[in-house]
């Protein structure tokens, strides 16, 4: 998953150290998303479009999607914080990125972090 252009420009205006919050705290903490627009004082759209643009899939056509939260709950936190530092602030919608997810990319970039 990804998201538009314009929605990357709008969440450009968040720091990198909020991307590596919200990432950390839906996919390792497993909070919800009302949680984290409340804790981070988000717009709802704001968060779903954040988790997007980094490959997470939250709308689908069934609606709200949050089965992947807290799927990876031993997870350092600085793999977290790798990925989104590498692909701040989160990827454009096209064909050629449809490959990138935190799955992807930490077995491209950090070998057997799964057994971590």
């Amino acid at each position: 998953m990804s998201t538009s252009l314009d929605n990357l420009r709008r969440l450009n205006q968040y720091p990198i150290g909020d991307h590596q919050m919200v990432m950390d705290m839906y996919i390792v903490s497993g909070r919800d998303i009302n949680y984290i627009c409340i804790k981070m004082g988000m717009d709802p759209q704001d968060v779903i479009n954040l988790l997007e643009g980094y490959g997470e899939t939250i709308i689908t056509d069934k609606g709200l999607n949050e089965s992947g939260k807290g799927r990876f709950s031993k997870m350092p936190r600085k793999l977290i914080d790798d990925y989104v530092e590498h692909f701040y602030p989160g990827i454009a919608e096209n064909p050629s990125n449809d490959w990138i997810t935190l799955e992807g990319y930490l077995n491209q970039t950090h070998p057997g972090w799964a057994m971590a």
